[in-house]
């Protein structure tokens, strides 16, 4: 016996209260097969339309929905303007997962009808309205139509604040975090500095009243507020928001780890990163390694999602100590790092090519400075086997990508060293480094006997090195010039016959040097040898250095040093006088 169209009503009310969705959408349909009325098959098909929404059935949600728009247009009184905008937002809802302008258009129609009832004094409909206008502005927001996101969240902000209802009050942060979202990703960090404090001080009150579920959104907003205090040369200021979040996620984590373990790990990353950026490099490393040490853990559970991460972090800890200049840790995390990235290049390719050749020429940086540190040759094999490994990966990829362009420059630059490197000049480019160490001690010092010390130690460095390898020009004229160096800081320290014998230590063919000749002149000068010192100053007075200034006015200088040394001889106006000097 067939159920009358009121039984079916009740029949599908009942397993509707008993949760029997299919059930009760099998009853409805019957009951709009049945329907005599306008109403009655606009209101069934409403039903039938929320209930396929439930049921995860968009196509049979909006067919329902769209048989209802239809039938009220052809009756007018069998649907008001609250229902039809009520149906126009579910459909938009519905869009808004498949096709962002159709959503757009219904909210926009939905508004439209919601305006007309608030003006009609209607003010029940207002919480309609600001959802309406908050919903279309994420819509607008996932298209990427900033200017028109940004409309419809400051006008529902307007609406919220109007509301007093708490749960207005979740709704109206959450627009302004979006707004504080836009404006970072347009670079426009004060207004959005502005509306991630607005948000901020909501969330900050919500959770004061017990809204613990807003924690998450508190912490991004947070974590978001550093990053954009980052972007305005502000790092104290993000390294306290920064620090906020990492509080607020530790709190979340201790109740989910699941869930927030990664973003503790984000947040440590990013305290770490922005500690290296202000060159804070022990602090990067602290952080950093609680990052590494919670990615590690999440890789073993989740590798697909997390190995990448723990690279990361091995990679960045290689390249922090290696700002630290402890480079045996430096060496051992870029070579975990290194062989992580290899096997993810091996799966994906495309995705994790650039990030091997990134931790490869790190590394290979690496072993040019323990190469040169220690002369150990060895790295330069290790050094050319990597760079041959990045060489053949790069080749895959367009250089027209700054990055893969400017590690193709690299590679290419590397290449070049180790391949034109030979021991000879490792070990002197090491020689003339410490020298030029030592020089900048030299720099630093005020006092003679100060800088005589330093001095003294580049002597004897050139000294044996220069034994080693006689064939090194570059090495015999720094020679020359520490000798130069040496006998005039005797003589400034009234040490004449060591300034001397320093000069006469040079061998003969390097002695030319004029500078020298100088210095050695004046240490006869001053042991009161006239006829030596006229004889070579007389062979200084044409002369003129490497950068065209004479000698004679160098000597000139000379004794004017050496007499606010409290050294002064009768010598002097003798050659001035020989020099033509008045």
């Amino acid at each position: 016996m067939s159920l009358s169209f009121q039984e079916q009503i009740e029949n599908a009310n009942v397993l509707l209260q008993e949760n029997q969705l299919e059930k009760s959408i099998e009853s409805y349909l019957e009951a709009l097969r049945l329907a005599s009325s306008p109403q009655q098959k606009v209101h069934l098909h409403s039903v039938l339309g929320r209930l396929y929404q439930k049921t995860k059935n968009p196509k049979g949600a909006l067919s329902q929905f769209k048989s209802a728009l239809e039938q009220a247009a052809q009756f007018a009184e069998a649907m008001d303007s609250a229902d039809r905008a009520s149906i126009l937002n579910n459909m938009a809802a519905i869009y808004a997962e498949m096709d962002h302008r159709k959503a757009i258009d219904h909210y926009k129609e939905a508004i439209h009808l919601y305006q007309g009832l608030v003006g009609n004094g209607n003010k029940g409909f207002l919480p309609h309205l600001a959802n309406t206008l908050f919903a279309k502005a994420e819509a607008h927001n996932k298209k990427n139509d900033f200017y028109f996101a940004k409309k419809n969240y400051k006008e529902a902000i307007t609406v919220y604040e109007s509301l007093s209802n708490i749960a207005y009050e979740r709704l109206r942060a959450s627009a302004h975090h979006q707004l504080g979202n836009i404006y970072t990703e347009e670079f426009n960090l004060f207004d959005a500095k502005v509306h991630y404090g607005k948000a901020l001080t909501l969330f900050n009150n919500l959770i004061g009243a017990g809204e613990d579920a807003l924690k998450p959104y508190l912490a991004a907003a947070l974590n978001n507020l550093g990053v954009t205090f980052k972007s305005m040369g502000e790092p104290e200021k993000a390294l306290e928001q920064y620090n906020k979040a990492l509080d607020v996620y530790h709190g979340l984590s201790d109740k989910s780890p699941e869930i927030f373990e990664p973003y503790v790990a984000a947040t440590f990353n990013s305290l770490g990163i922005l500690y290296a950026e202000v060159g804070n490099f022990e602090r990067a490393v602290e952080h950093i390694q609680q990052a590494v040490v919670i990615y590690n853990g999440l890789a073993d559970i989740k590798p697909r999602e997390y190995t990448h991460y723990l690279a990361t972090g091995l990679h960045n800890l290689g390249l922090f100590h290696f700002e630290l200049k402890e480079y045996e840790l430096a060496g051992d995390y870029l070579s975990q790092a290194l062989e992580i990235r290899k096997k993810l290049a091996m799966e994906q390719p495309k995705n994790f090519d650039a990030d091997f050749c990134a931790t490869a020429l790190n590394l290979v940086e690496l072993y040019q400075t323990e190469m040169e540190r220690k002369l150990d040759f060895d790295y330069k094999e290790k050094a050319l086997a990597l760079l041959n490994d990045v060489q053949v990966r790069l080749e895959r990829y367009d250089a027209e990508s700054s990055v893969i362009k400017n590690m193709k420059s690299d590679c290419g630059h590397y290449l070049d060293y180790f391949e034109g490197i030979d021991t000879e000049q490792v070990t002197v480019n090491v020689i003339m480094k410490r020298v030029n160490d030592l020089y900048e001690e030299i720099d630093g010092t005020i006092l003679p006997a100060e800088k005589l010390v330093f001095q003294q130690e580049i002597t004897a460095l050139l000294n044996t090195n220069s034994e080693h390898f006689p064939n090194s020009t570059r090495l015999r004229n720094e020679l020359v010039n520490a000798h130069t160096n040496q006998s005039w800081l005797y003589l400034r320290l009234k040490e004449f016959n060591k300034a001397e014998r320093t000069v006469l230590e040079v061998p003969k063919q390097e002695r030319q040097s004029l500078a020298l000749q100088c210095n050695l002149a004046h240490g006869y000068l001053l042991q009161d040898q006239m006829d030596q010192a006229l004889e070579i100053y007389c062979g200084l007075k044409e002369q003129t250095n490497a950068v065209n200034e004479k000698f004679m006015d160098i000597v000139l200088k000379d004794f004017e040093i050496l007499q606010r040394d409290g050294i002064d001889h009768k010598g002097f106006e003798v050659v001035k006088k020989l020099l033509s000097v008045t």
